[in-house]
């Protein structure tokens, strides 16, 4: 589990739904839909409740706190409990802030390096073409449930599967599930999402 908590430290999960999946019989259709959404989308703000699940803990472990994403490449993303941290991405930059100084330790830098392309990807749509992932669909009455599995071995040592639950009318991402086995999870809830409003470029600079 320590491995899935390094390799997602900064980035979103949701729980599950109680509601059962059927697969989706014309996939394609809502590729496209979510495509057509995702490229239509140049900014995000929303509030995030994570929860963490491992076989280490007695009981899950919960967090909270801000997200911002902006086109091109910039991330915000802020815990803000149990402790404050921030991660900032702006294009080719990434910084990380934790126990009241910025981190310029050379490993840590590696590995939030590592999920940034991860990142981008999840934000942007980018994941849809398939080079990293095997996409499967399925859905229930109210939801679109995307599964992505890591065709990349390494980050299959990491990362089981993805899932992204997308609300079916709005087709905003409303759940995000990063799995390492079904015991050890990583799960963030969003709320308060707006999308393209005015995001000022300092809060991907600033701490």
């Amino acid at each position: 589990m320590h491995r899935l908590l390094l390799f997602v430290i900064l980035l979103i999960s949701f729980g599950g739904n109680a509601q059962s999946y059927t697969k989706v019989k014309n996939s394609a259709a809502v590729k496209d839909k979510i495509n057509k959404q995702a490229k239509t989308t140049s900014a995000i703000a929303a509030d995030f409740k994570e929860v963490i699940y491992s076989s280490m803990y007695n009981n899950p472990k919960t967090g909270n706190g801000k997200l911002m994403y902006k086109e091109a490449n910039k991330i915000r993303w802020e815990h803000i409990l149990p402790k404050k941290q921030i991660v900032l991405i702006n294009g080719s930059k990434v910084r990380l802030f934790e126990d009241g100084k910025e981190v310029k330790n050379v490993t840590s830098n590696q590995i939030i390096k590592k999920v940034q392309s991860l990142m981008m990807q999840l934000f942007s749509g980018d994941f849809l073409n398939e080079k990293e992932f095997n996409v499967y669909y399925y859905e229930n009455e109210s939801t679109y449930r995307l599964v992505l599995k890591p065709k990349n071995s390494r980050m299959s040592k990491y990362i089981s599967k993805i899932k992204m639950d997308f609300d079916k009318k709005s087709l905003e991402l409303k759940k995000m599930i990063f799995i390492e086995t079904e015991a050890d999870k990583i799960v963030y809830t969003f709320s308060s999402v707006t999308l393209n409003g005015q995001i000022s470029d300092s809060n991907f600079t600033q701490f």
